[in-house]
């Protein structure tokens, strides 16, 4: 995975094994410098299989799924870029 953080943070996850759930979860730790553990359950927002399942696969821009996570707004538009802003 590749970060890059500007004024809307964007998180590319470009390895085929790492899911986007493990990948919005990695970033936020990442950018609040914390273990991955230590943050709440992803579970508690959203459906972490649930959200792998409808974005695997997808090779358009038809996806549009938006949520909250730890004081964070996550947006996914495609199946290769996840935005993540400070809420």
């Amino acid at each position: 995975m590749s970060l890059e953080w500007n004024e809307t943070e964007t998180v590319f996850w470009a390895n085929q094994y790492e899911s986007p759930s493990e990948a919005i979860v990695t970033a936020i730790a990442t950018k609040e410098s914390v273990t991955e553990t230590s943050l709440p359950p992803l579970y508690n927002q959203i459906d972490p299989d649930a959200l792998d399942t409808l974005v695997a696969g997808q090779t358009n821009d038809d996806i549009q799924i938006s949520f909250t996570y730890s004081g964070y707004t996550v947006r996914i538009r495609d199946s290769e870029t996840i935005e993540i802003t400070p809420t």
